[in-house]
């Protein structure tokens, strides 16, 4: 009989998870050390990322940093220079720098369309081309894309941020369609709002209230619930999956 469990071992792996510094980044990126990967962690903010380096590293993988603002495409090409130049490898992106302005329709501004599409959207495809062109080299790799529960159903004030995320979900099953013959399995996860540090101010009273009463399961996603569904995608236990976006949701969707 074969040991399934040991699918989900990603010991040797190496990852990279942009966004990485703070929030969900930051979990998942520790969550994929503790299942055995290498990683290397990117964001703008050196001194928060050497503080998940750091607790990446207690468990006893390797942990690199990158400074890299996603929005400018010769910092990605510069990423991949660096990649090769390290490893030569990598076998996972998580694409999950995002950027999000809560306003109505009728008040974004240039400025704020440019921060969000540059940074949730053209940043990802980029990436996506950049590091997946390595792992073409190697004929395998795992690429996971940040979603989100409104990309199918909206909310007040996030029409731009809604239309990113389904974006993402189509030029996920693009890519998938595409990268097939190379070996590289492109999937997203699409998670419900998220209790993290930087939501205890947004999710409160009536909002928070908003926001429960549309999830069957009665609470906030937490990073935890993320990080199992991040190393299933990232595993050979996913191997016969691609192009699907995975929700992790509470039954957000289902019940809209």
């Amino acid at each position: 009989m074969q040991d399934h469990y040991k699918k989900f071992d990603l010991t040797n792996k190496v990852a990279i998870i942009t966004g990485a510094s703070e929030g969900i980044g930051r979990d998942m990126a520790i969550g994929l050390a503790e299942a055995g990967a290498d990683i290397i962690i990117c964001s703008r903010r050196e001194d928060k990322l050497l503080e998940v380096k750091e607790a990446a590293e207690k468990t006893g993988r390797k942990a690199d940093i990158y400074i890299i603002d996603i929005r400018n495409v010769s910092e990605i090409e510069g990423l991949k220079a660096f990649i090769k130049a390290k490893t030569d490898k990598v076998d996972i992106l998580i694409n999950n720098a995002g950027y999000v302005v809560t306003k109505p329709a009728w008040d974004i501004s240039e400025s704020d369309w440019d921060a969000m599409v540059d940074t949730g959207f053209k940043g990802l495809f980029f990436c996506c081309q950049a590091i997946g062109s390595i792992m073409r080299e190697h004929g395998y790799g795992k690429i996971i894309n940040l979603s989100s529960t409104y990309s199918q159903s909206v909310f007040p004030g996030r029409s731009v941020y809604a239309g990113i995320k389904a974006g993402i979900n189509h030029l996920t099953e693009a890519l998938a369609l595409e990268w097939a013959p190379h070996g590289i399995r492109v999937n997203a996860i699409a998670p419900t709002a998220i209790n993290t540090p930087s939501r205890h101010t947004t999710l409160q009273g009536p909002i928070l209230e908003k926001v429960l009463a549309r999830i069957p399961l009665g609470r906030l996603a937490t990073s935890d619930d993320l990080i199992g569904a991040v190393i299933y995608l990232s595993s050979v236990a996913s191997d016969f999956v691609t192009g699907h976006t995975l929700f992790v949701d509470g039954g957000w969707v289902a019940a809209s």
